[in-house]
């Protein structure tokens, strides 16, 4: 196939209520929202790219930004060629996209293009990209602020019931240290413990919570400071008895090469849906490989067990049980505390025309 030209993008805004109220440092919520991406082809297959929105109207404010602004670039241009379709869409929209919503709008094109890309080559995404590995460990992520001392024990306890032997819990209150001693008193030490302060901390507060971190072997600690600070976060990864995580709220390649060059954390956490889409997170697995350090997606699991399975810096799948059943068309399932990569064409993410309806806003 010489070419598969682009004719057109839909983007749509889905609001999926949660079973259960989640909470962070930085906010609660009932909801999620998601934007869906499909990037149509002539006479060829249509891709799909998807985000989770940064709550409110953030998808919804995206829709007409994609099909009235981006769209329009990249009708005529060939799928078969993600990186020069993404330079000529951020080209023009250089000042829109230093980060925040217009990122993450580009990010759910590309990985559109990308999906389209390997369903024309009959072949999953992770083999296009590399293919280092079928399947990728995960560790189960929850342990939000909102739950009861009961609800985030049985959240772990569920985890490890489908063989996951990693959970990471919410930091941010008087009681943190509580919950990890408690969690650990009642899980013992057959389950690996990570922590996240989503950036809660200065880094003379986050230093004093490391301390108490290590004492419960605990293995890492997530943005532990502001993450727009790398001096901060590098002082802490450099002090800190408790390996630091870090990356979710970075943009594009270079955001990436000044926490590596900087040592600001042992584990880069790029999240496909902000960083730049497929393209960019490629980058930053190029530069974790490089600089030693682990890759662990933020988020996006089912497009995200796939990118971490094509490089050999591909380290954990955060596993979060947030969409419905019925939201995909196909199962995501865990085996033996490992997600399988869809020996599919493409990424395997389809959203169910039912959920299209009934969660589109």
């Amino acid at each position: 196939m010489a070419e598969l030209k682009i004719t057109g993008i839909e983007a749509k805004s889905l609001k999926v209520p949660l079973a259960r109220a989640i909470g962070s440092a930085n906010s609660t919520k009932s909801e999620l929202d998601y934007l869906v991406v499909f990037l149509h082809t002539e006479n060829g297959p249509t891709g799909c790219g998807f985000v989770m929105g940064l709550g409110g109207e953030t998808s919804t404010a995206l829709v007409p930004y994609i099909e009235k602004e981006l769209a329009p670039l990249a009708v005529g241009q060939d799928a078969l060629a993600p990186e020069a379709l993404w330079a000529r869409l951020w080209g023009p929209n250089k000042p829109r996209m230093r980060g925040g919503l217009g990122v993450q709008a580009l990010s759910a094109v590309d990985t559109a293009c990308w999906d389209a890309l390997a369903k024309a080559a009959g072949l999953p995404l992770s083999r296009v990209l590399g293919g280092f590995r079928n399947e990728v460990p995960v560790y189960g992520s929850g342990g939000w602020l909102t739950f009861t001392d009961a609800e985030m024990v049985d959240e772990c306890m569920g985890f490890m019931e489908k063989g996951i032997g990693a959970y990471k819990l919410k930091l941010g209150t008087n009681r943190d240290e509580e919950r990890v001693r408690l969690l650990r008193d009642e899980v013992g030490d057959s389950v690996v413990l990570f922590t996240d302060a989503n950036q809660k901390y200065n880094p003379r507060e986050a230093l004093e919570v490391a301390a108490m971190l290590d004492e419960y072997d605990v293995r890492w600690f997530e943005e532990p400071v502001l993450a727009d600070s790398v001096d901060d976060l590098a002082e802490v990864a450099g002090k800190s008895p408790v390996p630091v995580a870090a990356g979710e709220n970075a943009y594009m390649r270079w955001g990436f090469r000044e926490i590596c060059e900087r040592r600001a954390a042992a584990y880069l956490q790029p999240d496909v849906g902000r960083c730049g889409g497929v393209t960019e997170f490629r980058k930053a697995a190029h530069l974790a490989e490089a600089c030693n350090l682990s890759l662990c997606a933020h988020l996006l699991q089912e497009v995200s067990v796939s990118l971490l399975a094509a490089t050999p810096s591909g380290y954990m799948v955060e596993y979060v049980e947030m969409l419905p059943p019925d939201a995909l068309t196909r199962e995501f399932p865990v085996v033996s505390g490992c997600m399988e990569v869809p020996d599919v064409p493409g990424h395997g993410v389809e959203f169910s025309e039912e959920a299209i309806r009934r969660y589109g806003a």
